[in-house]
């Protein structure tokens, strides 16, 4: 069975990065979680992340001031090939 989707994702703005936070996912098979991320002209989210990072924190820093990005985080599981969830709610947050 695909993972639950990721919840509680939320985007914190620094000078020169995003960070994202979002809740652990309870499954025990859970390998990671893939960041996606588009900008608010071009609504197709990419994934940020080439492998699943392994906890539910995420510091984008490939950002230009004053540009507004979107965020969702999708969950994947162990199993091959990996079971994905459902994407988490998206998020908008401008870069400083």
């Amino acid at each position: 069975d695909a993972p639950a989707a990721p919840t509680g994702l939320i985007a914190v703005s620094d000078t020169g990065s995003i960070s994202l936070v979002w809740n652990d996912n309870s499954e025990s098979d859970i390998a990671g979680y893939v960041v996606l991320r588009g900008s608010a002209s071009d609504a197709t989210l990419q994934p940020l992340t080439p492998e699943p990072v392994t906890y539910p924190t995420y510091q984008d820093t490939d950002v230009v001031a004053g540009e507004q990005y979107i965020y969702q985080v999708i969950a994947v599981d162990n199993a091959v090939p990996p079971n994905v969830s459902q994407p988490s709610g998206q998020i908008t947050e401008f870069a400083r």
